[in-house]
């Protein structure tokens, strides 16, 4: 009779125990993501494997700095921080970033978008932290080179091979909307050119 009970008890068990793991293991997957609500992003990878995505916070248009250990299958989520407030960033604007780099040493990271009135922005990280906004002299931003409304188009790169490393940001200006600008900074300030033959 007793084993009778237990082969009548075991077939319940087994489901209780199948369905509170199930439980477990969903809730797993979902406390180990990341909650991310954005539009456009950039990333860079450190030297030494760290990685930063910035993004269009998709909730309130601020652009969002991602700070990732290493590549997603290996590192880890370190923290989240607004890198430039929403009052500063057109709505859906795309997002570049580049990297400075000294060999193995991340010597600056270039987040570059347009602003509420499509003007070609930046923010920057040096070593005594982000430089960004209106007060930012060296910034593109205070150059005012407008971009075409609602343009998708832009990309940055950085060069270390030149002393002081080359910026360049590319994008479709308002003074040439039929073809590609770019912004370049080769250490003596920004300067715009469109692409011509």
């Amino acid at each position: 009779m007793t084993v009778l009970k237990f082969y009548l008890i075991l077939p319940l068990y087994l489901m209780f125990l199948l369905k509170t793991l199930a439980n477990n293991l969903s809730n797993l997957t979902a406390d180990a993501v990341v909650p991310i609500s954005g539009t456009n992003m950039g990333a860079v990878q450190l030297p030494d494997g760290n990685t930063r995505v910035y993004y269009q916070d998709g909730n309130n248009g601020s652009i969002v700095q991602l700070v990732i250990s290493d590549a997603f299958n290996v590192g880890n989520f370190k923290s989240s921080n607004v890198w430039v407030p929403s009052s500063q960033v057109r709505e859906n604007s795309p997002v570049a970033v580049s990297l400075v780099a000294n060999g193995n040493t991340f010597v600056q990271i270039h987040v570059f978008f347009f602003s509420r009135e499509n003007i070609l922005s930046e923010y920057y990280w040096k070593g005594n932290g982000p430089q960004g906004g209106a007060g930012c002299s060296d910034c593109v931003t205070s150059k005012g080179f407008v971009g075409v409304a609602d343009s998708q188009m832009l990309y940055a790169m950085a060069s270390s091979a030149t002393s002081p490393p080359t910026l360049r940001v590319g994008f479709v200006s308002a003074g040439a909307p039929n073809t590609i600008s770019e912004a370049v900074n080769d250490g003596s300030g920004w300067s715009v050119a469109s692409l011509s033959t």
